[in-house]
């Protein structure tokens, strides 16, 4: 049976931290590795939240009992994490071939996007991590479950970026992408994290968004394992050229526009 949807509030309050991520800085800079300040983040909000947190967006709420194929086209069903998340092979499955943790490195809470399901308790999910495209089953009646409206695709020929909702095309923009040697890794993905970062005229911008992908070239950054993000600059003449190490950069008032209006969870198709 489909578990019931449960409302996931927005918290919205600044992050003293900077994104671990593969495209931070572009491909022959060197950047000095940032500190990331310890962070809390849970779903649904507490009534008293931690004065540090990444944000977990506002979405449709509903009363009825949901699963992903009665969901209205242009929306998806996520799931989020209340403990550790065990991810299994097939559904029923005993013994978990991975466990996620909680929280993210950058303390969002863990959030899955639904492929299949939840049917008997059970959903397929799409997970974060390598490899890119993995997926799993988990116990969805042990998980927060909320629906998100919107994607975000992103072309890597024509160096664009488009937020669609219903159908409707909300945001568009340039945006510059990872150099040949440390390409952005093409597929669909989704966002794990929202962030606000401490220095907004960092080479990251004022804000970030930390998706599931990783980069097929950067296997460590910052403390990160290779993360892709979509994040600000203080470089804008990079935006519409291959200079990054596999992240998507766009101009600091778009990004921090998306950190607005896109929710966790999220789908991200990257197209070559």
């Amino acid at each position: 049976m489909p578990i019931p949807f449960l409302e996931m509030r927005r918290i919205a309050l600044t992050v003293v931290l900077s994104l671990g991520v593969a495209g931070c800085a572009s491909a022959d800079a060197t950047e000095p590795a940032p500190t990331v300040a310890p962070i809390t983040s849970v779903a649904p909000a507490t009534t008293t939240p931690p004065t540090t947190t990444t944000s977990i967006a506002t979405t449709t709420t509903a009363e009825e009992a949901l699963d992903v194929e009665s969901l209205p086209k242009g929306s998806s069903l996520v799931l989020g994490a209340r403990e550790a998340v065990d991810v299994f092979a097939g559904p029923k499955g005993t013994e978990p071939t991975r466990t996620l943790e909680s929280t993210t490195m950058l303390g969002t809470t863990t959030v899955l996007m639904v492929l299949e399901g939840p049917n008997d308790g059970w959903a397929r999910v799409l997970l974060p991590g390598r490899p890119n495209g993995a997926e799993g089953w988990v116990r969805a009646d042990e998980m927060v479950a909320f629906v998100v409206d919107g994607k975000v695709l992103i072309d890597l020929s024509d160096r664009t970026l488009s937020y669609v909702v219903g159908g409707e095309e909300v945001i568009a923009t340039a945006v510059g992408v990872g150099s040949g040697a440390n390409p952005t890794p093409t597929g669909t993905f989704f966002v794990t994290d929202s962030v606000a970062l401490a220095d907004p005229n960092s080479p990251w911008g004022p804000h970030a968004l930390g998706l599931s992908a990783r980069s097929d070239t950067v296997t460590e950054y910052n403390g990160g394992d290779g993360i892709i993000g979509i994040h600000g600059t203080n470089n804008p003449l990079s935006i519409g050229r291959a200079v990054s190490l596999g992240c998507v950069r766009v101009a600091n008032d778009v990004i921090t526009r998306l950190h607005d209006v896109v929710a966790v969870g999220t789908p991200v198709e990257i197209r070559a």
